[in-house]
């Protein structure tokens, strides 16, 4: 039985990494933006939910932070889509901080007081796996950029394209888009397929300002994720927003962090 916090919330964290695995090591110090963010899914085999909300970012060195501020379902009443947002995420929304040197994720809530993290044991597992443009990120020579071949001994399929989608004014940027096709299938029979376009505006030195992917397989349904920056500056942000606040109470599961589960679901 799937959640629907947590089909969102992998999708929300999908998203950061994907966000920050395109970034540059050689790039300015931050950025800070607000944005919106919808989620479409599928939970319970053929229940599709759709989820819509504003959120802040920021961006320090290899750090990312998102803060999803606020959640409604559309084409609901305030009243019902309040009531739904607030059985799927905590009141006052969470934060993701996503740490790409580490590939670590911390998560928490202000009105729980309470955070998760997968840079320890067992949830160390959770993280996002890396992928050929991690590998390119991280490696500075052309064996390091293929390294992820590594892991394709299990494979029965894969296959991965980037395209130009051309030149045009995205969010008030001018912007070069990248079309990205991706899909992989085990020995196993495991598959996942993932595609999308990112607009990378050209004056904000490649920052994606608006991020489009939708994908299935795994462990995910059939989803798609969209993000779209509304303002996005470079800006430096303190260090200690990338910090999880004094007096907070370690959690066991996200789940216990960012909602719970609706019922029947």
């Amino acid at each position: 039985m799937k959640s629907a916090h947590l089909i969102a919330a992998g999708l929300v964290l999908a998203a950061v990494a994907t966000f920050a695995y395109v970034r540059a090591e050689d790039e300015p110090a931050g950025y800070v933006g607000k944005g919106q963010v919808v989620v479409q899914s599928t939970i319970g085999g053929d229940t599709k939910i759709s989820l819509g909300g504003d959120i802040a970012m920021e961006e320090r060195g290899a750090r990312l932070r998102i803060d999803i501020l606020s959640l409604a379902i559309p084409g609901t009443s305030g009243t019902i889509s309040a009531l739904i947002s607030t059985q799927l995420f905590p009141p006052g929304g969470f934060t993701v901080v996503y740490d790409r040197a580490a590939g670590s994720f911390t998560v928490w809530s202000s009105s729980k007081q309470r955070y998760y993290t997968s840079g320890h044991g067992a949830a160390a597992n959770q993280t996002v796996p890396p992928g050929p443009a991690a590998a390119v990120v991280a490696g500075g020579d052309l064996f390091s950029a293929f390294a992820f071949t590594r892991s394709l001994k299990d494979d029965t399929a894969f296959n991965i394209s980037l395209g130009l989608a051309g030149h045009q004014t995205v969010n008030g940027h001018p912007a070069t888009g990248m079309n990205f096709q991706y899909a992989r299938t085990t020995k196993t029979g495991s598959a996942i397929e993932l595609h999308g376009t990112f607009e990378f505006a050209d004056d904000l030195d490649g920052v994606p300002v608006e991020i489009t992917v939708a994908g299935k397989g795994g462990t995910m349904p059939d989803s798609a994720f969209r993000l779209d920056f509304s303002t996005l500056t470079k800006q430096t942000p303190p260090d200690q927003d990338f910090e999880v606040p004094a007096g907070y109470t370690r959690a066991t599961s996200m789940g216990d962090v960012i909602g719970k589960t609706l019922p029947g679901i």
